[in-house]
């Protein structure tokens, strides 16, 4: 009586297990199975199982093989768990399977206990997430500007292409490796703090926008970068994108350009005042002459004209040849 209800009772384990459960002997014959297995073949193949069948008839084709080779292994004493997409007409839903060699009291082996839990759900999310996870790989690996991704404590978890030709590290390098290390010394104080707190409230930020920043190369070349940054969360952990664009050429070249109008700006204020010598002189010259003096005198004025005329032109001249020289920088 005591034997018999162990016997029920280990059914009704197997019967509430949600894996479709399996034992079979050393010739493959049936020796015991639970309502999860017998629902899951009829349902697959309409087939009915009975204790004592031969199992291999209820593996597909497709499976067989790997079957076959799982069970040998299995009986040497080692435990064996695969993944596997299971085909069968129009259904395919991933299993995991997993065969176990079993024994008796006395130790012997008794025969081979094949689990198969359905992880169609779980895989597929896995699947999705894992072509998710590469579409957004290539994006990044197809940016035409170095990209960071950067975790909560500034370690850079990923990095593309782009980074590796702008900075000169290569990306493993760079990836385990503190954001920092591509920031210039000078900067470096206050940079944790602020990453913290950019975690704490993250909003899409431009660093470098109106105030230049700067970021540092593998040979200590220092370039000018703006950098956009972004929040987002995996899994439940926080994550930051760095967006960085070089724009040193920019940069030197407003500078230029700055430095240029400068010049010019002196230029004219310095000239202004040597021009007005010379034209005052003209100017003084010329009323001179409305009135009426001797003609020695006359004479005279009109050398007066001609030098002071020349100086002019030569002022004039000197001022062309100075911004040309300013522009040309």
């Amino acid at each position: 009586m005591l034997l018999n209800q162990s016997v029920n009772y280990a059914q009704m384990v197997l019967d509430n297990s949600t894996d479709a459960i399996v034992l079979m002997g050393l010739d493959y014959s049936v020796l015991a199975f639970n309502q999860n297995l017998q629902d899951t073949i009829k349902a697959y193949s309409g087939k009915i199982i009975k204790t004592g069948d031969d199992y291999r008839k209820f593996v597909t084709e497709t499976d067989k093989e790997v079957f076959f080779e799982l069970f040998q292994n299995a009986l040497t004493g080692e435990g064996v768990t695969i993944e596997r997409l299971a085909s069968l007409n129009e259904f395919s839903i991933w299993y995991e399977y997993k065969m176990n060699p079993t024994f008796n009291k006395e130790k012997t082996l008794l025969g081979v206990c094949l689990r198969a839990k359905n992880i169609d759900v779980r895989k597929k999310m896995e699947i999705a997430l894992s072509e998710s996870e590469q579409k957004f790989r290539n994006l990044i690996e197809s940016a035409p500007n170095p990209i960071l991704i950067v975790d909560q404590k500034g370690m850079i978890v990923h990095c593309n292409i782009e980074t590796e030709n702008t900075f000169g590290f290569r990306k493993q390098e760079l990836i385990g490796q503190s954001v920092e290390l591509l920031v210039p010394l000078q900067h470096r104080e206050g940079h944790d703090r602020l990453l913290a707190g950019f975690f704490q409230a993250p909003r899409p930020m431009r660093i470098g926008k109106n105030q230049i920043t700067s970021a540092i190369k593998k040979d200590g070349t220092e370039i000018f970068v703006e950098v956009s940054l972004n929040g987002f969360v995996v899994n439940d952990t926080n994550y930051v994108s760095a967006i960085i664009v070089d724009i040193t050429e920019k940069v030197l070249a407003d500078n230029k350009i700055k430095n240029q109008i400068h010049e010019l700006k002196e230029i004219a204020r310095i000239q202004s005042h040597e021009i007005r010598s010379p034209l005052a002189n003209i100017l003084g010259l010329i009323e001179l002459l409305d009135t009426e003096m001797p003609e020695q005198t006359t004479n005279e004025i009109y050398s007066y004209l001609r030098q002071s005329a020349k100086e002019l032109d030569n002022l004039i001249c000197d001022i062309v040849k100075r911004t040309a020289i300013s522009l040309s920088k």
